[in-house]
């Protein structure tokens, strides 16, 4: 059977509760941002009209506080942790954003790179294969 992608399931969440659902073995952290270390890189392999292909935490929160959906809705379709390397732990987070009617499902591929229970570094891939 297949599914449509296109509908909210009850599995949807907002996106920063996925996010943290993703690390929260891994951060010391009740908070998305809070989670986030105050040097930690975010970096975005796609275009959207007014997003830098590298920023830091403050300049990324405020873009979000400017840009956010807010009746977007976020699913997990595939998590990864790799706990090869000792002191870090990196979690491949592959998930669906839902939009407003009207607006296409968009998937993306985030990568978090966390030391010391902090998330240092953030790197971001749309899925562009739809």
């Amino acid at each position: 059977m297949e599914k449509n992608l296109s509908e909210h399931s009850e599995k949807s969440v907002r996106f920063f509760d996925l996010m943290m659902e993703g690390l929260k073995d891994h951060v010391d952290a009740e908070t998305f941002w809070d989670a986030v270390d105050e040097n930690a890189v975010f970096k975005f392999d796609y275009y959207f009209p007014n997003l830098p292909k590298e920023m830091g935490k403050l300049k990324y929160k405020e873009w979000l506080e400017e840009n956010t959906n807010s009746g977007s809705s976020a699913e997990f379709i595939n998590l990864y942790k790799d706990l090869s390397t000792p002191g870090q732990t990196t979690i491949i987070m592959q998930y669906v954003v839902r939009f407003k009617p009207g607006i296409p499902d968009m998937n993306f591929l985030s990568i978090a790179t966390v030391k010391d229970n902090k998330v240092v570094a953030w790197d971001d891939y749309l899925d562009t294969s739809k």
